[in-house]
């Protein structure tokens, strides 16, 4: 799936997310983000709903760091924090989106570099895409059990 480019001014970002089962079930979300600066390192988060809700962050992702010029980020998924079991076909059938922050702290800490629908949002992604809607800044205010 195409990544949404986020709201940093400036940005410049495009990417992909690809979304892997394992032979156990699992699921693998591997993202790449061209464009990014030189040694960066990004918050990625799992959010309960779409886009379009901005919810609750269930899941911080594996970092998304660069290499070479391109922001990769590698997850595989067990469950939630709150263990709640997540494989690969739960996760295609998963309320949620997935965001790039700028920054953990900070004056951009709620700005987003990528996002993107998930699960059953997956369709509300070309609206984005297509410029009909844009990506707000993201609450990025949550506690983690």
């Amino acid at each position: 799936m195409e990544m949404i480019p986020g709201t940093v001014q400036g940005n410049t970002t495009t990417g992909t997310i690809l979304i892997r089962e394992r032979s156990n079930g699992q699921a693998q979300i591997e993202i790449n983000l061209n464009n990014v600066l030189n040694n960066a390192d990004h918050p990625v988060h799992l959010h309960l709903g779409s886009l379009d809700d901005d919810g609750d962050v269930v899941l911080l992702l594996e970092r998304l760091t660069e290499e070479n010029g391109i922001g990769r980020s590698v997850t595989l998924l067990e469950a939630l924090d709150d263990n709640t079991s997540l494989n690969y076909t739960n996760f295609l059938n998963f309320d949620g989106s997935i965001k790039i922050h700028f920054e953990d702290s900070g004056p951009l800490e709620n700005e987003i570099l990528g996002a993107v629908n998930i699960g059953i949002n997956t369709s509300g992604n070309q609206a984005y895409l297509s410029g009909l809607k844009s990506i707000t800044s993201c609450n990025s205010d949550f506690t983690l059990n």
